[in-house]
This record gives C-alpha cells, structure tokens and sequence, in this order.
C-alpha cells in the first residue's frame, strides 16, 4: 500500500518543486543498512557526492545500482562518494534486494520516505550530483546504462572544481 502511495505521491507532484541544481541539498540523518549506524550528507562535506534513491520494487533500480558501483570504483582516488537511500517500506524487502545486488557504498534506510520528500523526487529512481559545498549541481530522474557516460562527465567537472 505504501508503494502505491508513494508512487501516487511521486506522479502527482508537479505542483511541487523538486530541489533543482543551484540549491542546497536538503540533509538527513538515516541508518546504514548494513550495521544501523546513522550516516548524514554532513558526513561526506568536502566530497562530491551522487545521492541515488531507489526500491526493490524498482526495476531500472537493478540496473542503476551495480552500474553506480563500477562508477564509484572509476572514482576511488577522488573525493567522490554514492549513497543510495532505500524507500521500502519494509526494510526486510530492502535488505533482499541488497543481497541479490549486493553493492559496495552506502546505503541508507528510509522506509518513511521523508527525504524523499525533502528532495521531492518525481520519478524512479532519483538521483541528484552534490558538490563539495552540498549544492545540488545535477538532477536526474529515471535511469538507463547510457546515463552513466553523462554522469561521468558531470563527475569529472565538480572533482577537478575545488580540489583539496
């Protein structure tokens, strides 16, 4: 039931806007999946960090997830991090997929789907390319393997801005 209204809540929020590039990302304190600890977007704050929100019920999600983790890899010497924000309700589906498609960044439980409303996402999966100063410098909404040459790009631009 919860799916249904978030997805409802997502294809019916065009009265709303979503956090576009050019302002703040909106912060969050959430537990990691894999040990509970809480984890903030205050935590990576001098990284560029690619913020993905994805579900289990979510099949470009089974696509996106390994292909960001080969990304992450491209980026290891950099100052570049993923978290990936799980929107199940039931935090026992989220753990499922995660064994299926195990992955190795950050991922964060949000079974209440509160920063997702914060970002006011408006498809599946989000995802949205934050700088080192947490500005929100790229949206992108949806997913194909073709996405990622764009986001390779985009990376590219914010690590070699500002560079420590």
């Amino acid at each position: 039931m919860r799916r249904i209204a978030l997805t409802l809540a997502l294809l019916f929020a065009a009265t709303a806007s979503a956090v576009e590039p050019g302002a703040p990302a909106p912060g969050f304190h959430l537990p990691t999946f894999d040990s509970g600890q809480p984890v903030s977007l205050a935590d990576f704050r001098g990284k560029v960090v690619l913020v993905d929100f994805w579900a289990s019920w979510c099949s470009p999600c089974r696509q996106s997830l390994p292909l960001y983790g080969k990304l992450r890899d491209n980026y290891a010497a950099a100052d570049f991090a993923i978290i990936a924000i799980g929107l199940d309700e039931d935090v026992a589906d989220g753990k499922a997929f995660l064994t299926e498609h195990p992955i190795a960044y950050t991922t964060l439980q949000n079974p209440q789907g509160d920063i997702a409303k914060a970002f006011d996402l408006k498809g599946m999966p989000s995802s949205y390319l934050v700088d080192r100063d947490g500005i929100v410098r790229a949206r992108h909404v949806g997913f194909t393997p073709a996405d990622i040459d764009m986001l390779k790009k985009e990376i590219d631009g914010l690590v070699a801005t500002h560079a420590p």
